[in-house]
């Protein structure tokens, strides 16, 4: 061509090609297990530490008669008398998520709330996300995706 002009190369998206193809092919297994066990720390982190719910809302405190009761026979947090629900929180890989919670009956009062043995026992949510925790899982993500481009 005469004169001027710009040349427009499609050699990049050959590799943007090759990239998307790795990650559709990737198995995510190593991934999965890297989100579930963050989260996993993350939420017994919530019920030891931070005891809060996971919008940053602080649970509401023990009644006096339930605090003193639990006092003379734990010193755990809030919602750790004999630590039977932080030892229970667990993950379980499902397909192409990560489940992250407890199979104890009463870990869903201490979620929801309710009234199990006839006394209402506010919610206090331990299971989600805050986001803290979101953007902690993003970067493992981020670091998964960026070590199989990088392969």
């Amino acid at each position: 061509m005469a004169g001027t002009a710009i040349l427009y190369n499609l050699d990049g998206i050959n590799q943007a090609q090759r990239q998307v193809e790795k990650l559709a092919e990737l198995d995510k297994a190593d991934l999965l297990e890297g989100l579930g066990a963050e989260a996993e720390s993350q939420t017994r982190r919530r019920l030891s530490e931070e005891k809060e719910s996971p919008d940053g809302r602080a649970w509401e405190p023990l009644t006096d008669d339930w605090g003193k009761r639990k006092a003379a026979k734990s010193s755990g947090g809030l919602l750790e008398y004999q630590g039977h629900l932080i030892d229970s929180i667990s993950y379980q890989r499902q397909g192409n998520a990560v489940e992250v919670g407890s199979p104890l009956v009463y870990a869903a009062i201490h979620q929801h709330g309710g009234a199990p043995v006839g006394s209402a026992i506010p919610a206090r949510e331990y299971l989600g996300l805050s986001r803290e925790n979101a953007d902690d899982l993003n970067a493992i993500t981020r670091d998964f995706i960026a070590g199989v481009w990088d392969a």
